[in-house]
């Protein structure tokens, strides 16, 4: 097969206009370029798991041939007529902030490379090669080699050996802001856009904490860092909250206010640690479902359960360990977690590995009903390996725990790059353990039952405290509401709650309970004074039409919940808490005896 190398030459020659401009240069050594030559833009990008149709932003392509016809949504069919070289121009629309998209505006570009770059069918593995024509006065940041050969000023030259490469390596262009940090003995680039968005004390703060988390996740791995050089991508705007790690990178979006608060801050803190986390674990210890990436369709695997749940639970437990957050905050968080899920009645629909495998279809396509017939892989998958981690301990002696699995990962599937196979977690599970494991893969990761919390908790000294909010209503409708010019809205309702048997629906306004018109959207203000088991009239607004609808009312959800300190524990209960998470000062005094 006739390998094509590709060089590219974007330009922003108006970045009010959120247009990227494209010229993909195809073309071989020797000979002619296949005939056909099909090119193709990925549907999606590897960390995100939803087919994202990135070619819909893809306009006016234009070739040097007279014969190009596009074939698929996302992919141009061209007669090269024996040429050895080959011209094609394209635009891309860039008008969406997110670490997934891309976007251009007067101050800056962030480009998404799955959301620009053409692959050519068939040559996927050569080398690409990246010309960028920058506005007067904007700069590049990408993990990407610079390579010599621009010709005209303005103009920057980078090198990825495979596409996979460049599907990997985002590019921030503009007047960010840049600074740097080592961490054992590896050079980090962290990258601010807007360049004023944080302060000075605020961003040496933050260079401080980042070298700390990196070099506590190299500690757990007990291995060299896995890259030669790493950028943080850093954009902090009001639109949204999240990571995408990269090989070699990582692209985070934060609010602006994300150093104004210690719960903020630590957010921030706790989203730098999960995205380096994922050099590790997914961009080098894969899952056999994701390798190699398809780029133009689905790529299944039932593993996200780990890849993203371990993932978030070493992300706050990293912080913990290395002191950048109290223990006390870190089990505040965990319970946060387990509160979620006990609000998910999806949590017994949905098996974790289930969910992994409908990523595609579920995560990232929540409606009214998800709640009730998903979970999320991220937070139940957090709260399970967080138990698989105490479990391991308990039933060892301490010997295995999660850190152990996570270098037995690193030895035979990260370092040497061999997929991880899917049906084979429990396995290295029970062979780092030496002991069984079955029983707790069923239950939690493929089955649907309730979490036993008490048994294992007990173990390491902590009991699960559940109530009501202290500023909740007596009483509860068991559906959620959203405020809208002071009137409510039902947003989702709970599976075999008052307000589902009741005949309550999403969209539903809420105009009364009960006799009193509902004021300033405060549903709750009209169930004070109420009790379990009385039966209300809720009137409603449902497409124009009013609506009365007989609700018998649930007790208040237990929405508070916590992880507390049991007073008698014994000592072996403290010690086994202590090598779990450190020393821990908040131990109440046990009950004279």
């Amino acid at each position: 097969m006739v390998t094509v190398a590709t060089a590219f030459r974007v330009s922003i020659p108006t970045p009010a206009s959120h247009m990227v401009h494209v010229e993909a240069t195809v073309s071989v050594g020797a000979g002619a370029l296949p005939d056909p030559l099909v090119l193709f833009m990925p549907v999606w990008t590897p960390g995100s798991y939803l087919v994202r149709e990135y070619a819909r932003h893809v306009e006016g392509f234009a070739t040097d041939s007279a014969h190009a016809t596009k074939i698929r949504k996302n992919a141009w069919q061209i007669r090269t007529g024996g040429a050895a070289r080959l011209r094609v121009r394209y635009r891309v629309y860039a008008g969406e902030l997110s670490v997934r998209t891309n976007h251009v505006d007067e101050t800056h570009a962030f480009l998404v490379s799955a959301g620009l770059f053409l692959g050519v069918e068939g040559s996927e593995q050569a080398p690409v090669r990246i010309e960028l024509a920058l506005p007067h006065g904007w700069r590049v940041a990408t993990p990407l080699p610079q390579t010599s050969g621009a010709h005209d000023t303005g103009v920057r030259c980078y090198e990825a050996p495979t596409f996979d490469a460049l599907i990997d390596s985002p590019f921030e262009i503009g007047t960010h802001r840049e600074d740097t940090f080592e961490a054992a003995g590896t050079p980090h680039r962290v990258v601010i856009s807007p360049s004023w968005a944080a302060g000075e004390r605020d961003v040496q703060r933050f260079l401080v904490d980042a070298k700390t988390i990196v070099e506590t996740l190299a500690k757990l791995f007990g291995a060299a860092l896995p890259y030669e050089a790493y950028h943080l991508f850093l954009h902090l705007r009001s639109q949204g909250r999240g990571g995408l790690e990269h090989r070699s990178s990582a692209a985070l979006i934060a609010p602006p206010s994300a150093f104004s608060t210690r719960e903020a801050y630590l957010d921030l803190l706790s989203l730098v640690a999960h995205e380096v986390f994922h050099a590790w674990n997914i961009k080098r210890i894969r899952p056999a479902g994701l390798v190699p990436y398809r780029y133009e369709k689905e790529c299944y695997t039932r593993l996200l359960w780990w890849f993203e749940g371990a993932t978030s639970y070493y992300d706050w437990r990293c912080l913990a360990l290395a002191r950048l957050c109290t223990v006390d905050e870190y089990l505040e968080h965990l319970a946060g977690e387990i509160a979620y899920l006990d609000q998910t009645p999806g949590r017994l629909v949905s098996a974790l590995e289930d969910a992994s495998y409908d990523a595609w279809i579920k995560l990232y396509r929540p409606d009214e009903n998800s709640s009730n017939s998903s979970v999320s892989y991220y937070r139940k998958g957090e709260v399970v390996c967080a138990l698989l981690d105490l479990e391991l301990r308990a039933r060892t002696g301490g010997r295995a725990t999660l850190d152990v699995v996570l270098g037995h990962l690193w030895t035979e599937y990260g370092a040497p790059e061999r997929p991880v196979p899917e049906d084979a977690m429990q396995a290295i599970f029970e062979r780092v353990a030496g002991v069984p494991m079955g029983d707790l893969f069923d239950a939690w990761i493929r089955g649907t039952s309730e979490i036993p919390y008490a048994a294992t908790l007990a173990q390491f000294g902590l009991c699960l405290e559940r109530t009501p909010r202290s500023d909740s209503a007596p009483c509860s409708l068991g559906a959620r509401f959203r405020s809208d010019m002071g009137r409510a809205f039902v947003t989702s309702v709970a599976r075999d709650s008052a307000a589902a048997r009741g005949g309550l629906d999403s969209g539903d306004e809420i105009l009364g309970i009960a006799g009193l018109r509902i004021e300033g959207a405060q549903v709750e203000a009209a169930l004070r004074g109420r009790t379990p088991g009385q039966t209300v009239d809720v009137v409603v607004s449902r497409d124009g039409h009013l609506a009365v609808k007989t609700v018998t009312l649930d007790p208040p959800r237990a929405e508070r919940v916590r992880l507390a300190p049991i007073r008698d524990a014994t000592e072996g209960a403290r010690r086994a808490f202590e090598s779990w998470l450190g020393p821990y000062p908040a131990w109440p005094a046990k009950a004279a005896s």
